[in-house]
């Protein structure tokens, strides 16, 4: 008799990056958590996201399943670009937000010409 296979579904929340002169901004959705359902850490040049989707008490019999739900973490390697101890992170409606600001030496700058 065959062994019935379970499917397994791996949480991976959407993630956007963007890049401006100053910043890498990391935007992440993250529907119906809370700050106290997510986890930032940061370790040597690795920001891990944790977080967990809780799959609602008041449920009746299920007709149809799309929704992901239990644990899941998500990290990104951040180069030296990035200055660690100024990182920030916002949640919104749902949208993580974190802002990994550039050290000054990587920042674009205006260099200024002298005449004689």
């Amino acid at each position: 008799m065959a062994e019935e296979k379970q499917e397994v579904r791996r949480i991976v929340p959407p993630v956007d990056i963007y890049e401006t002169s100053n910043d890498v901004v990391l935007v992440a959705d993250v529907p119906g958590l809370t700050k106290e359902k997510l986890e930032l850490d940061i370790e040597k040049d690795e920001l891990t996201i944790k977080g967990a989707f809780e799959e609602p008490d008041d449920k009746g019999e299920k007709l149809t399943s799309e929704c992901l739900y239990g644990k899941y973490d998500r990290t990104f390697i951040i180069g030296e670009t990035i200055d660690q101890e100024k990182i920030s992170a916002k949640l919104e409606n749902g949208v993580l937000i974190i802002t990994l600001p550039k050290r000054e030496k990587v920042k674009p700058r205006k260099i200024a010409i002298e005449t004689e």
